[in-house]
């Protein structure tokens, strides 16, 4: 199996060393690697040409995760890559990463992506592994989650089985699968720029019928910058609005009626902790309804497509929110010294 590799970099020169030295590592035999830079600043594209193995695409304005992904697929497509693998700058995969997601995706005819088990690179207080994702999991509340996330490793996911999605922080995709659910000849939706891009593509495989596996055998380690404070506007604007986009786009409007009071109320709270923390990014989410018509065309295009029914999909694999849980990874992410130990 020919893979293409592609690392989607913007301003993040210290970190690209270690994620194009792990990729180099490699023991699958047939791996292409290229680095996609949105016109960073940093340095990074300088780094980059310090390995000579690998090749550079220096966009001269910044097209997002999602348009940097898709010039990384297309330059899969020509080089006759079977499989795509996309990945932030901030990851370490162990050396036989791809080996083993690439077995993985070939179990099935219709398994469309793979991830494997994703560790934080910081560990915990006591030196434990904590899990920073093994597969996306949706909620009828139509939030998502990096299942695992924020766990200490007790072996709780040492099962191979199939998630709704993968995380885009490293997934390996079959590039017979991403053509399948292109939309208007677009695979990563370039309207939402970065953010919940990966969650669209998990929904729109979905409405087509194909698998997305976690295995883990494929083992990596991901820094997750947003993992404590994030006070970005941009960031904080993309994360929120684009969650009602790819609702708008995929969902199925019996489903997310009958799910409305949980719905209005999570929006409720986020609206309100947004408007309170960050009130220039709930402000400017506004811009996205700019957006609304183009989501729907292409809501039309995916439904006339979809091979499964959206209620079914949703039934299938969005369970009953958590809470808590919630709260609680909100409160830490806030406040990363909440719950630590008092000196």
């Amino acid at each position: 199996m020919r893979i293409t590799a592609c690392v989607v970099n913007w301003n993040t020169a210290a970190h690209l060393p270690g994620a194009l030295s792990s990729l180099l590592g490699q023991t699958h035999p047939d791996l292409e690697i290229v680095v996609v830079d949105n016109a960073s600043r940093d340095g990074s594209a300088d780094v980059v040409r310090r390995f000579p193995d690998v090749r550079l695409v220096a966009n001269a304005a910044n097209r997002g995760f999602a348009g940097a992904a898709n010039q990384g697929l297309a330059l899969a497509g020509a080089a006759g890559s079977d499989a795509f693998l996309v990945c932030n700058p901030d990851v370490a995969l162990d050396p036989g990463y791809v080996a083993a997601a690439a077995r993985c995706l070939m179990e099935g005819d219709r398994r469309a992506a793979v991830q494997g088990k994703l560790w934080r690179t910081a560990p915990g207080p006591a030196g434990e592994r904590i899990l920073d994702t093994t597969g996306h999991v949706a909620f009828r509340t139509r939030l998502f989650r990096n299942r695992g996330e924020g766990q200490p490793d007790g072996g709780q996911f040492e099962a191979a089985d199939e998630v709704f999605g993968v995380s885009g922080a490293v997934a390996l995709y079959r590039v017979a699968a991403l053509g399948d659910v292109a939309t208007g000849g677009e695979v990563f939706d370039e309207d939402l720029f970065a953010f919940w891009e990966d969650v669209d593509l998990d929904w729109r495989l979905k409405l087509r019928g194909w698998e997305t596996w976690y295995t883990p055998q494929a083992r990596a380690w991901h820094e997750r910058g947003g993992a404590g404070p994030r006070r970005s506007a941009v960031v904080e604007r993309l994360n929120y609005a684009n969650r009602f986009l790819v609702v708008l786009k995929n969902d199925d409007a019996g489903a997310l009626a009958r799910a409305a009071p949980g719905v209005a109320l999570t929006t409720a709270l986020k609206s309100g902790e947004l408007a309170a923390t960050v009130p220039s990014a709930f402000l400017r989410s506004f811009g996205a309804l700019r957006l609304v018509p183009a989501m729907l065309a292409k809501r039309r295009l995916i439904h006339a497509a979809a091979s499964v029914d959206p209620a079914q999909v949703v039934e299938r694999w969005f369970g009953s929110f958590d809470y808590a849980a919630w709260v609680g990874t909100w409160w830490r992410r806030v406040r990363p010294d909440a719950g630590a130990p008092k000196p």
